[in-house]
Parts: structure tokens; sequence; C-alpha cells
């Protein structure tokens, strides 16, 4: 498993372009719900399939906890 994080997707996505290809991708969502601006939150899903990932989203303000 690897960790990427990033805050503005479509802006590097493309250089990762083969580490991303049919793979799993958690896209966390959560910061931009409180954001008046959420164009890069768009930019980034058309990104995320156009490189051919399979994205779920993630709320993790609305996940519940467990141990």
């Amino acid at each position: 498993m690897k960790l990427f994080l990033c805050s503005h997707f479509s802006s590097v996505g493309s250089l990762i372009k083969e580490e991303i290809e049919n793979k799993k991708v958690a896209f966390i969502l959560t910061a931009s719900l409180r954001e008046g601006y959420t164009g890069y939150v768009g930019s980034a899903r058309k990104l995320f399939k156009k490189l051919g990932a399979i994205v779920t989203e993630i709320d993790i303000s609305t996940e519940a906890y467990s141990t």
C-alpha cells in the first residue's frame, strides 16, 4: 500500500499517471465541504477517471469511529 496526500490533485496527477492507473484510490473530500470554492474537487474527480483510477469517495466527518 502507498499513501499519497495532495490538496490539489489536478495540478500533479498527470505526473504520476502510471502509479494511478487501475489502482484503488480513497478520495477524502471532507476538507472541501467547508470551502466556498470547490472547483478543484471536480477537477480531481475528472482526472482520476481519465487516469483510470478506481475511486471511492469518503467523507470522514460522517464515518462511524471503530477500533
